[in-house]
């Protein structure tokens, strides 16, 4: 039963918490890791720091729990207080009680926040046998690995050392797997067999996007990937210290040399997402006896009860709550949880600038027209998917980006953001912000320069058979995702600056010579009136005129006599 103090293992560092965040990394949690709990069963034991809303959705009720720091134990003990079945374990992972085993092991924040100061200086691989050994036969291991050549690491600088950085590198740790399949390897070495591979997005402790290495390898779904990856956008890259978001646990306060969910936009299109990914979630299944080919088992040892069943195929949370679940459908393809088919195709976004960049005007009045005459107007283009035939999908309705946020508070004047159709304006308004999205989204990609200088969103609206969006400066309502975007901003604005300046230069250049012409014509006209010939020539005129007015008069008389 848990009682008002956690049980001491040794080992227990007295003033540490990985909880609270203030001396490193944060726990990991999150809404989308709540799905992967579904495979949780039986007698369970959770390892390292793990978000306590996360704790709360193992539905298993025999829970143990290990952390290292005694604030972190005695807050997870208080918390569980009326649950007698929960065991909050404080010390070493080596001094864990290695019996009874366990049917489940949780490790979603991996295997580097485990050690102690106080305790032994164990490998990874130390740390892993020790783990697998107190899982029983067909029991399962949920385990999150960090990709340290992650899209979350390659734009940014090292990041700086913290208070839990004590120990090396987990870079320089030699018996870590480097790699998904390294890890993969070293899971089959240590008999358990891989059930399922998902990828986090866009970091490895707080994702927003859990994909499944299968559903990232379906070519069909390449637009729903995009615009699940386009979703979990993490707003402005250069936030205030305090206030870094989902940022925050990159433990990063500087801009990044390149965006990364552009970044993971790229890797995805040329099949590299998996790779790339800042983490995976490997969930494995430890074969039975002498057993050693893969095979599915579903007993379990007696008075245990059974282990979970096998988690969605991806999970979707936008907004900070639960998301959406995709699952493999009974006769194949992917479908939602209420049983929606999961659409194929490409963004509206992607279609829009391959057609830029091939010049394609034709096709892309067709795309832009379809789409702001469609019920989808209001939807932005990178998360409209085109199928190849049938009508146009959303694939959220997701909380809007810091991008449609901005816009649309200069838009309306509001501070609220829009979560959806509102009668009125809102429809015209969400038009013009998606189409300014877009045209920021354009200019980022580097393709501002195949259009002429001027607002970029207001000739997408006239192309796409609407009135000319209202004047904003499009950079003003985008968050430039790393230097690589304010470098194209720039270059974009000395472009259109130059063609200005040129333009300037040639007004001047032509008002200068039509004044010259213009003087010198008055020159010659005052000259040329000034001569005696110019003289006798208005009195020649002037005695025409007189005498044509007499003949008129003359005339007039003839006709009619008095």
């Amino acid at each position: 039963m848990t009682s008002g103090a956690p049980r001491l293992l040794g080992g227990e560092m007295l003033a540490w918490s990985d909880l609270d965040g203030s001396r490193g990394p944060g726990p990991v949690g999150g809404p989308t890791l709540t799905g992967l709990l579904t495979a949780v069963g039986g007698r369970t034991l959770v390892v390292g720091p793990h978000h306590p809303d996360l704790l709360d959705a193992v539905p298993s009720p025999d829970l143990t729990i290990l952390v290292r720091g005694l604030p972190d134990a005695e807050t997870l003990t208080t918390r569980y207080a009326d649950r007698p079945e929960v065991q909050v374990y404080c010390g070493s992972p080596e001094k864990l009680p290695a019996s009874p085993q366990y049917d489940t092991l949780v490790a979603l924040d991996g295997l580097g926040r485990l050690t102690s100061v106080e305790g032994s200086d164990l490998s990874w691989t130390d740390l892993f046998d020790l783990l697998v050994s107190m899982l029983r036969p067909t029991g399962r291991l949920l385990l999150g690995a960090e990709n340290l050549l992650g899209l979350h690491r390659l734009p940014w600088p090292p990041p700086e050392r913290t208070d839990s950085d004590w120990t090396a590198p987990e870079e320089y740790d030699h018996t870590r797997p480097g790699g998904l399949p390294r890890l993969r390897d070293r899971l089959a070495a240590s008999g358990l067999w891989t059930v399922g591979t998902w990828a986090t997005f866009p970091g490895p402790r707080t994702p927003t996007a859990l994909l499944g290495t299968d559903l990232l390898a379906d070519t069909d779904l390449t637009g729903f990937l995009q615009a699940a990856l386009s979703a979990t956008d993490p707003g402005p890259s250069v936030p205030p210290p305090a206030d870094l978001g989902p940022l925050a646990e990159l433990g990063r306060s500087v801009p990044p040399l390149a965006d990364p969910a552009r970044l993971a936009l790229v890797a995805l299109r040329h099949g590299g997402a998996t790779e790339l990914a800042p983490g995976w979630v490997v969930l494995a299944e430890r074969l039975s006896g002498t057993n050693t080919t893969p095979e599915r088992h579903d007993d379990s040892d007696e008075g245990a009860d059974p282990v979970g069943s096998r988690p969605p195929a991806a999970v979707l949370s936008w907004g900070g709550r639960r998301g959406r679940e995709v699952h493999r459908g009974p006769a194949g393809g992917w479908r939602y949880a209420d049983g929606a088919v999961v659409p194929s195709g490409r963004t509206a976004e992607d279609l829009v600038l391959a057609a830029t960049a091939r010049r394609e005007v034709p096709a892309l009045r067709a795309l832009l027209t379809a789409w702001q005459a469609g019920p989808l107007a209001d939807v932005p283009a990178d998360q409209v998917v085109v199928p190849p035939h049938g009508a146009w999908h959303a694939v959220t309705a997701a909380e809007p980006t810091e991008v449609v946020r901005r816009a649309y508070a200069e838009a309306t004047g509001r501070t609220e953001s829009p979560t959806g159709p509102v009668e009125g304006e809102s429809r015209e308004v969400g038009s013009d912000v998606v189409l300014r999205r877009l045209a920021s989204r354009m200019t980022d990609a580097g393709l501002a320069y195949l259009w002429p200088a001027g607002e970029l969103a207001s000739t997408l609206a006239t192309l796409a058979g609407r009135d000319p969006v209202p004047f904003a400066d499009d950079r003003a309502q985008a968050v430039a995702g790393g230097w690589r975007e304010l470098l194209v901003d720039r270059d974009e604005l000395a472009r259109e600056v130059a063609e200005a300046r040129a333009l300037a230069q040639w007004y001047e250049r032509t008002l200068t010579e039509r004044d010259r012409e213009l003087t010198r014509l008055r020159r010659i006209v005052s000259l040329v009136s000034g001569t005696p010939t110019a003289r006798a020539g208005r009195i020649l005129l002037a005695g025409a005129r007189t005498a044509r007015r007499t003949a008129r008069t003359a005339l007039h008389h003839l006709r009619h006599p008095t």
